[in-house]
């Protein structure tokens, strides 16, 4: 399914701070975006906690399905330049490729989780956000902390980019909306979903 994307932002942004619920409302979108048929690529960085502590992520990529470990919090605690995690090279190829242009230029939706203080300083996933910029046929949905976003608006001039709260009422319907290129009415959409989507997408 190939979606008109006229009148639609070109680039969304889901932010929030930290523990806010950010990836849960991304993966009750995913589900509800593939019920639509829509073809969504990149990445969602899924958080692994212990004892109360983020201790690492695994990457998902969306077109794949494939889950590979991302990163874990160093054993000593201590932190590695700008960050207390140890990045796997098997994670950073992993995520390389699902944001590649050939795995995401037939996508209807393209995810980034996150764009953070790596991609600021030009590390992470940061080399790979101009030429999925480039892409017109998708829409861009970027994860951003709260803390960062203005330096992330900035930086990719991102100004008219429609930010999306995830504590916001209504915060899944505006999502599914956006990406969706307001191809018809999200309450439509909404009341197809059985009882339990319903629930978990409002």
């Amino acid at each position: 399914m190939k979606i008109s994307r006229s009148n639609a932002p070109r680039v969304i942004i889901l932010t929030g701070t930290c523990r806010s619920g950010k990836s849960t409302l991304l993966f009750a979108l995913l589900r509800s975006l593939r019920r639509e048929l829509l073809k969504v690529a990149g990445i969602i960085a899924d958080g692994l906690w212990e004892n109360g502590m983020r201790s690492g992520f695994n990457l998902l990529d969306l077109k794949s399905g494939v889950f590979t470990p991302l990163c874990r919090r160093s054993a000593d605690g201590e932190s590695r330049g700008s960050t207390p995690f140890v990045f796997f090279q098997e994670g950073m190829a992993a995520g390389e490729k699902a944001l590649s242009i050939v795995n995401c230029s037939s996508a209807d939706v393209v995810i980034v989780d996150e764009v953070g203080p790596l991609e600021i300083r030009g590390e992470g996933w940061a080399p790979y956000l101009p030429p999925l910029l480039a892409l017109e046929g998708p829409a861009h949905l970027w994860v951003v902390r709260h803390t960062c976003l203005e330096k992330v608006q900035r930086k990719w001039g991102l100004e008219d980019a429609e930010i999306v709260d995830v504590k916001e009422p209504g915060a899944a319907r505006l999502l599914k909306s956006f990406c969706m290129g307001n191809t018809r009415t999200v309450a439509g959409a909404v009341s197809e979903m059985p009882e339990k989507e319903r629930i978990t997408l409002i």
